[in-house]
């Protein structure tokens, strides 16, 4: 039996299905009332908030391990990275706890450092320690960034290319050399589900895709998908971006960019590319050759 906060998101869906698939029992969590069928029928839907920490023991009682992926990376409302990051993660944990779960597994970020700097891998680095200090038995889990229908970031870089007149630049942020290592949402779900079947370990794994691919070939990659002519491209220095990042962030419920997404561009968001297959036995899928589902123009 295996709750999992945040169980209707992109992962979470994922997660979810993966897991009902496994023939595992399911308490599906979220804080509104959004129905998911990924899990199936017999899986428990419940209503609890992690940033309160209301009615999370109850949820629960009876699990034999929790899975949380509750995060967020976009400042609402009440909805910081201090509260849902930080505080959300430590609120799991002490439910999970008074609970009497016997495994809990944490979906961290590469890159989770306390540099102040950088406000949203700091709070993922403090909800780890969070959890560290409750004393639940763990694994976490550090993702670099997660595709797949119903992802957050690559959907609006796909958006944003598709809306650019073909005959202006497709403006690239920063020097577009920065790192990352998509992962696909299944393979991290995979990823969870080996973790849950071998029971807690107190390293930290790191996942990722097999390529490392530059910012600018991940646009390279989406532009070929999505449109049908090759584009001119310039290079716009992240300053000149984050005042307008910080509008669409303050006006906007689902911006294209964020501040927090430009501070990403600030350094490697990188493992290596064998850890998948070194640490949970099993080769992931390229993003290169996953990305159809862009094309949806709905998206």
């Amino acid at each position: 039996r295996i709750a999992i906060t945040g169980g209707t998101g992109f992962v979470g869906s994922h997660l979810a299905s993966h897991l009902a698939e496994q023939g595992h029992e399911l308490v599906v969590i979220s804080r509104g009332a959004r129905a998911s069928g990924a899990a199936g029928p017999g899986a428990t839907r419940v209503t609890a908030d992690v940033v309160s920490g209301s009615d999370l023991t109850a949820a629960f009682a009876g699990c034999d391990a929790v899975v949380n992926l509750v995060a967020v990376i976009v400042e609402r409302h009440g909805q910081t990275f201090d509260a849902v990051n930080r505080q959300g993660a430590a609120n799991v944990a002490r439910a999970a706890v008074e609970a009497g779960v016997a495994h809990l597994v944490h979906l961290s970020a590469i890159g989770a450092d306390p540099d102040p700097r950088f406000g949203y891998l700091a709070s993922k680095w403090s909800g780890e320690q969070a959890i560290r200090i409750s004393g639940i038995p763990h694994t976490i889990i550090r993702s670099s960034l997660v595709f797949g229908p119903g992802d957050g970031f690559f959907v609006k870089l796909a958006r944003l290319i598709r809306r650019t007149p073909p005959l202006f630049p497709l403006p690239i942020a920063g020097d577009g050399r920065t790192l990352f290592q998509p992962i696909a949402a299944q393979d991290v779900a995979r990823c969870i589900g080996i973790a849950l079947e071998r029971g807690p370990d107190s390293r930290v794994f790191a996942i990722g895709g097999p390529d490392h691919l530059s910012y600018e070939q991940i646009v390279d990659i989406i532009r070929r998908e999505v449109v049908s002519l090759p584009r001119i491209k310039v290079h716009v220095p992240v300053p000149a971006i984050r005042p307008v990042a910080a509008l669409m962030a303050a006006v906007m419920r689902d911006p294209l960019v964020t501040p927090a997404q430009l501070d990403l561009l600030g350094h490697h968001n990188i493992t290596v590319p064998g850890a998948v297959a070194a640490d949970f036995g099993f080769e992931p899928q390229r993003f290169a050759d996953r990305v159809s589902y862009l094309r949806r123009r709905n998206r």
